[in-house]
C-alpha cells in the first residue's frame, strides 16, 4: 500500500512524496507554504487519483519517462520520478489509481 510523506523543503517549504511500502518515491508535489496547503495537495491528489485523465504521460529528453497528475482545477498537483520505459511509468500510474485513495498521511 502507498502512503503520502510530508516533508520540508528548503525555505521551510513542504512538499509530500507519495512512496510505494519499500519506500520507493512515484511522485513528488509541487511546493506549498503551510501544512494546510500541504494536506489540500494530497486531498486534491486522492480525489483524482482514479481518473486516468489527470495523468499526463511524457517523455524526458534523457530518453526516459515521466507523468504529472493535475487536479480537478487543471493545475499540477505533483510530478512523478524519472523511469527508464514506459511500461514502468504507466505500472507507477497504474498502482497511483489502484491505492492513492486511501493511502495513509505520515510526517517525516
Amino acid at each position: 500500500m502507498c502512503k503520502f510523506v510530508i516533508k520540508t523543503g528548503k525555505h521551510h517549504q513542504l512538499f509530500f512524496d507519495l512512496k510505494t511500502d519499500d519506500g520507493t518515491v512515484l511522485i513528488t508535489s509541487d511546493a506549498f507554504h503551510t501544512k494546510a496547503a500541504c494536506n489540500s495537495g494530497i486531498e486534491a491528489l486522492k480525489a483524482v487519483a482514479r481518473d486516468d485523465n489527470k495523468f499526463e504521460r511524457m517523455k524526458a529528453a534523457t530518453e526516459h519517462y515521466y507523468f504529472t497528475v493535475k487536479g480537478s482545477n487543471g493545475k499540477q498537483i505533483a510530478k512523478s520520478v524519472l523511469f527508464p520505459t514506459p511500461a514502468e511509468r504507466n505500472a507507477a500510474i497504474k498502482s497511483i489509481e489502484a491505492e492513492a485513495h486511501d493511502a495513509a498521511v505520515v510526517e517525516e
